[in-house]
Order: C-alpha cells, then structure tokens, then sequence
C-alpha cells in the first residue's frame, strides 16, 4: 500500500488541488473505495487530535472537512448502491462546539448506499435541533460524532432533552469519534458507540432487523 503514503502526505499537508488526481489513480489502481475511506479516516483522526492537541486550529479543521467532502465525492460513485427499499431513517450531525465531520459523513454515506434515508444536520448542531429533526422525521436513529471532548456535554444534552420529550425509548441512540469508548454507553446513557463507520452500520443494520422481528 506505498500508494496510500502519498495520500496520507497528500491529505494531510491539505494539498486540496491534488486529491482529485490521487484518488482517481489510486482507484484505478484497483485500490477499494473501503480502503481509500479507512486512510481517510486516519488522517482525519491524526488531524483531530492535533486541534484537540491546540497545534491545529480552526483554520485546519475546516480545510481538513473540505479535504474530505472532496473524498466522499469522488467515491460517493464507487460505493455500491443499496436496495430502493427505505431500510430505516437516520438524523446525524456533530454536537455543538465541535466542527469536524470524519465519521460522520463516512458513515453517512455507507448508510445511504445501503438504503437508509440519512438527514445529515452537518456540524456544530444545538442539542435542540437534533430533537426537532428526530420529532419532525420520525427517524428511529440518532448518530453523533465526536473528534473532540468539548461535544461530550451537548450530547448528554441531548439524551436528556429525548427523555424531557419522551421520544428517548423509541430512539436508538449511537455515537462514534476518535474520542468516543465504549465505556461512555453507560455514561453518557447511549445504546451504543464504534470508532468505524462499517460497524456503525451494521450496528444500525441489526437494531432495524431486531426492530422488524418485534412487529
């Protein structure tokens, strides 16, 4: 994977003219749409923690999401389409105080191909309007992403607001972020958290099915 190190060099030196190009050539290459997703991923995450670090800023936080919207669009093609059978609905965004939308739009995009309708609330989202969104949809998913601590409030947050509308039994609450860990399930009063896009998935993927058997 040699190739992948000049797109890990290309990503993170946020040389945004330069990733149209790469990608194409490490596509036909043979390199997978999963694997080019899971580099991006990491660079992501090393960005992340470099502004949680404070040796990034804004600035870099906001290239980096351009970097990747960038990425998503070019794979967005290569990505195999689900069935046109709606498989659920999902509200996702990044709690407010964080700007960063690695996961989150990974996930999203996965999640589209395999036939959920994803209302993507973008980032730095007010516990208040990932509520209205759940109420105004009827989605039975909400998912938040996390690459830094300061989102952990707004989160509980929210749990706490489901619970005040009464809507927090009937939606499966998953949370993910280089931050997030399993521990904060309990903590944080979550059904579940993964740092990969691809469980977040199936986790969703499983919650629907078990939530089809009980009908």
């Amino acid at each position: 994977m040699d190739r992948l190190v000049k797109f890990r060099e290309i990503f993170l030196a946020f040389r945004i003219d330069s990733i149209d190009t790469e990608i194409e050539d490490l596509l036909q290459t043979g390199l997978s749409s999963p694997e080019l997703l899971q580099a991006c991923q990491k660079c992501m995450e090393e960005i992340g923690k470099k502004f949680e670090e404070g040796a990034y800023f804004l600035p870099e936080l906001v290239m980096a999401g351009e970097m990747f919207k960038k990425v998503s669009a070019r794979l967005r093609p290569h990505i195999s389409p689900g069935s046109e059978e709606v498989a659920g609905k999902i509200v996702l965004g990044t709690p407010k105080g964080d700007l960063h939308s690695l996961g989150k739009d990974i996930f999203g995009m996965l999640a589209e191909a395999s036939g959920f309708v994803v209302h993507n609330l973008g980032v730095d989202v007010a516990p208040e309007t990932f509520v209205e969104k759940l109420k105004e949809t009827g989605a039975p998913i909400l998912g938040m992403s996390a690459l830094i601590t300061t989102a952990f409030d707004p989160m509980q947050e929210v749990v706490r607001l489901l619970e005040e509308e009464g809507i927090r039994e009937r939606t499966y609450v998953i949370i993910g972020g280089g931050v997030t860990t399993k521990d904060m399930v309990g903590r944080l009063k979550v059904d579940a958290q993964t740092w990969d896009a691809y469980e977040g998935l199936r986790i969703v993927q499983s919650f629907m099915d078990e939530k089809e058997e009980t009908k």
